[in-house]
């Protein structure tokens, strides 16, 4: 197995995750200052469930990563569950801004299954037509370089 292409993009950009992460941790800290002001009765147990709520929204961010190959004759998308395309069943595939490709714009597509793996922070993209009446779109840092890669479009 030779990989050609491979990418990993974190969920949220680091900025965003850092902003994210000190907003809680503040919001954490705030709840356990009220518990100790007599005047709010800001329960213990309302501190103790924020910091599992937002440890875990934390831990989330970070371990979450959308990872992208191309391995041989197929493409692998691992994003929470794993996706294997071989190429047969790349029908066609489109380069672009995501906003615009993941409305299958120029397509006239019905009654099809769309399938969009996208992380905060990435403006453009690949969109893949696939047999079966599917549609995957993902973003990447470098769409050119992910479709050089991929098979001429089936008449």
């Amino acid at each position: 197995m030779a990989k050609t292409f491979e990418e990993t993009q974190d969920i949220l950009p680091r900025g965003a995750f850092i902003i994210m992460s000190a907003v809680l941790i503040a919001t954490d800290a705030f709840m356990l200052i009220c518990h100790f002001i007599e005047s709010l009765a800001v329960p213990l147990w309302m501190f103790a469930a924020a910091s599992v709520v937002f440890g875990g929204i934390i831990i989330f961010c970070f371990t979450v990563k959308l990872k992208i190959s191309v391995v041989d004759d197929a493409i692998h998308i691992r994003f929470l569950k794993r996706y294997n395309i071989p190429f047969g069943e790349v029908i066609d595939h489109k380069i672009g801004d995501i906003d615009v490709i993941r409305n299958y714009s120029g397509w006239g597509m019905k009654k099809v299954t769309f399938k969009n793996l996208i992380c905060a922070g990435y403006d453009k993209g690949v969109s893949l037509k696939l047999t079966g009446r599917r549609v995957v779109t993902v973003s990447l840092g470098d769409p050119e370089k992910f479709a050089s890669l991929l098979p001429p479009a089936q008449s």
